[in-house]
């Protein structure tokens, strides 16, 4: 027998039992109970050094490709904000405001978020506030379709103030929730509407957030119903839309449908010849593109099931509109014919026409023909 095989066999036969006495070693270990689970014990501090380097590691390589659109917008920060003081505040806390003595017996721990931006880049923060992290307790963004949602977090969270004042005026603390409507659970933090939607001649937290007085009954419920059954993609509206009941329901959009338009506050002119082109498009389509007319739906004289879409955020339509070309909207019957619309359109239209109907006094709705109407 050949000596230098016969050295090889026996190195392979002390490996393999090396390596089976490890795999008992580990099962016993494993079936023992020996190591404590319970979050009042911090883990062995090796323990923690693996979970860390593999935390890190993980979010780093997968957030790499990840591509950041500007997050200066306000209205941007201002959505981002409005969700975070409905969802994540019970956990990560406002501005210069204690710990609740439940959060600090997570392990680990949720972080404070002041100063997240200095710890982490953009993308970094876009891929956690996603998919979230397992064992930490930190969940994953309630409806992965809605990117612009996440990136609104992640403004905010890459913008949070340090002072409870400016934190508190992002987030719309000192509005009132609505309490006109019966069953309505204003007790809850999410179904505060009236913090980020309009509230007794209050308007909307932002431009990225929807003018809902004056919507249709029908509309505001379909809605509401299409986000708790989640065929409405809304990380944001879909755990609203889940803690209420039919009453509940139709109690906002009672409320809703009779509130009168807030005035809006004056903003920026827009270029009148965008106007004209936007008007053009909202009134006599692209047939040449096969776009129709917005206002053969939306001018109000039609079904209660069309929104009407005057004076609605030209930031909100434009939104939608490319949510809509992404596959976001289309789950339903009613988004299925806005999908093959807003696919139809490029860039610069979607700008016009989301230009021109938030030009157009809230709620306004048009009575004349629209061949009319398009001159």
């Amino acid at each position: 027998m050949d000596l230098k095989n016969l050295d090889w066999i026996t190195i392979a036969k002390v490996a393999g039992l090396v390596a089976g006495g490890m795999m008992v070693a580990g099962a016993a270990f494993t079936w023992s109970g020996i190591y404590n689970v319970a979050a009042s014990k911090d883990h062995l501090g090796i323990t923690t050094w693996i979970f860390e380097v593999v935390r890190e590691r993980s979010i780093a390589v997968r957030s790499l490709s990840i591509e950041v659109p500007p997050l200066g917008n306000e209205g941007m920060i201002r959505l981002g904000a409005s969700h975070y003081e409905g969802g994540c505040v019970p956990c990560h806390g406002r501005p210069d405001e204690k710990t609740n003595p439940i959060v600090t017996g997570m392990l680990p721990p949720p972080p404070n978020l002041e100063d997240v931006s200095k710890r982490r880049p953009p993308e970094e923060i876009f891929w956690i506030v996603k998919h979230g992290i397992k064992y930490t307790g930190m969940p994953a963004w309630p409806n992965p379709q809605r990117d612009d949602e996440i990136w609104a977090m992640t403004a905010f969270l890459a913008n949070m103030p340090s002072s409870p004042s400016g934190y508190s005026d992002l987030a719309r603390l000192t509005r009132d929730p609505v309490d006109n409507g019966e069953g309505l659970a204003n007790g809850r933090a999410f179904t505060r509407c009236g913090r980020c939607h309009e509230n007794e001649g209050i308007g909307t937290n932002g431009d990225h957030i929807p003018r809902l007085a004056g919507l249709s009954e029908d509309y505001l419920l379909r809605s509401l119903q299409e986000y708790a059954r989640r065929t409405r993609a809304s990380g944001a509206m879909e755990p609203v839309a889940d803690l209420l009941d039919d009453s509940g329901m139709r109690g906002l959009a009672a409320y809703y449908a009779e509130l009168r338009p807030a005035v809006k506050k004056s903003s920026a002119a827009h270029d009148p010849e965008q106007i004209r082109r936007g008007k053009a498009i909202a009134n006599s389509g692209i047939p040449q593109q096969q776009v129709p007319a917005c206002m053969s739906c939306h001018s109000g004289r039609q079904s209660p099931q069309f929104p009407l879409l005057a004076g609605q955020h030209a930031a909100y339509i434009a939104g939608q509109l490319r949510l809509w070309q992404k596959g976001g909207r289309g789950q339903t019957a009613y988004g299925r014919i806005m999908a093959a619309v807003a696919r139809a359109l490029d860039e610069r239209q979607i700008e016009d026409v989301a230009a021109y109907l938030a030009s157009l006094p809230s709620g306004y709705a048009q009575t004349a023909p629209l061949a009319e109407v398009g001159r």
